[in-house]
Order: structure tokens, then sequence, then C-alpha cells
């Protein structure tokens, strides 16, 4: 599917959130989740590929472009929206169940941002679990930010242990989840979820920077942490692009 060495951007491609009442709210991924660490990764001149499962266009939480939710910051809202706009990459991801040995071979990173899909789709993907173990077995870098870190529980629950049991990680933590408007309604908390699967779960004040690493897997807490999380990634990276990015 590509024969240039990539950075994989995984994003959700699920449409809704379903609560614990069962009722469903319109979800995607987070724009600040991916912005900033798409224009830092491009910063570095490696090729950038997105996927999804399935290869469905991934959709943007239109919470995270509303000015209410980043402080009433007009400026940021279009300055996302217009970023968002522009990824063209967004209309036609790469299927990743149909990712070859080829292509997992030639990538060599794996950066997962947040928003609410994740904890949907990416936390039961049997593509995401063959991902990340090939990630874990050639040494390939891999970071989540925020609700993204659910991506590492569809490497649990099967008859492998998952290789990230007993690793440091962080994500949008109990508290910040407990200060949003689906208080008591968050079909699980990932903070709990993670503990129970046997992660060693870090995290720092509520929305603040706050980013863990550990030998096998990099993750931030919150979209505060894009930024500091996706420099760790790229110290992790191969020091030389062998193909400039787009």
């Amino acid at each position: 599917m590509t024969t240039q060495p990539f950075v994989l951007i995984l994003l959700s491609a699920a449409p809704y959130l379903r609560l614990n009442d069962g009722t469903e709210v319109a979800t995607g991924f987070w724009a600040e989740e991916l912005v900033i660490p798409w224009q830092m990764l491009r910063e570095t001149e490696w090729r950038l590929q997105i996927a999804t499962p399935g290869g469905v266009p991934p959709l943007v939480d239109a919470e995270s472009l509303d000015p209410a939710t980043l402080g009433g910051d007009y400026n940021k809202a279009a300055y996302l929206c217009a970023a968002v706009r522009q990824m063209t990459d967004l209309r036609a991801p790469l299927d990743l169940d149909a990712l070859t040995g080829n292509d997992l071979d030639t990538l060599i990173g794996v950066f997962i941002p947040g928003g609410n899909g994740p904890l949907m789709d990416l936390c039961q993907a049997p593509g995401v679990d063959r991902l990340l173990r090939h990630c874990v077995s050639a040494a390939k870098p891999i970071a989540t930010l925020c609700h993204g870190t659910a991506a590492l529980l569809a490497t649990g629950g099967g008859a492998d242990r998952s290789p990230f049991c007993g690793q440091r990680v962080t994500c949008f933590s109990a508290a910040e989840e407990s200060a949003t408007s689906l208080t008591g309604r968050w079909p699980y908390t990932l903070e709990d979820r993670l503990r129970q699967e046997g992660f060693r779960v870090s995290t720092g004040a509520p929305w603040q920077s706050h980013i863990a690493t550990d030998r096998l897997i990099l993750s931030g807490q919150n979209p505060a942490s894009a930024a500091a999380l996706t420099h760790a990634f790229i110290q992790r990276l191969p020091n030389t692009p062998t193909h400039k990015g787009k």
C-alpha cells in the first residue's frame, strides 16, 4: 500500500459515543489533538499517513471546534477549523485492517489522538491489536493522547496478555471526565479500566499538560499535552527522514 517510510496517525471512525444509559451523542477526533501533532510531525519531514478501522473517513468532534469549549478563544477555533479543512488525507484514510506485512514493516511509529471515539472502536478493534503488537515486537514508538489511550485496551482480553500491562501510561483522567457535561454518563471511566487491566496510570492536575513515558509507550493526558507528547514522540523516531513528507 505504501513503500515509503511513514508515521501512522491512527484515528477513530466511530461517529457516536454510546452512554451508559443507552443514548448516543455525536463524537469524532478532537481537533487540537490531531492538528498540533500533525503540524509538528510534518516539520520532521517524515511522511504521514492517516488510518482508521475499515478506512472510514473520520469525523471531527464539533465540540472541539466550538469557541466555548476553547475558553472563548475564537481565533483558536478558526485556526483549528481551517487546519482540519486543509487536511485532505482525512477524506481517504488508509484501511487499518488492510495494512499488509510490507506496510507494517515500512511504518516507523504510531500516534493515536483522542476524542471520545476511541472509547467505542479503537479499544476493541483486532486491527489495533495487530498494529500495536507489531510495534512492540519491532521496537517502534507508540504515542497515545487523551482518550486515544483506550486503544491499548485492544491488546488485552484475549489469550495473550497485553504487552503493555505494567507499563506507565496516562489518559484523560477521572477527575477531568467528572468535570464534563457527560459526568455520570460515560460508558466507562478510562482511567479505571486501564488500572483494572494492569496498567500503571499516572495523572496530573486537570487540564494541565502531563505526559507519561515508558519503554513501550508514550502518552499524554489531555489536549494541553499534545505538544509535549509529540515532542517526546519525535525524539524516538529515526533521525533522518528518507522521504520528504507532504
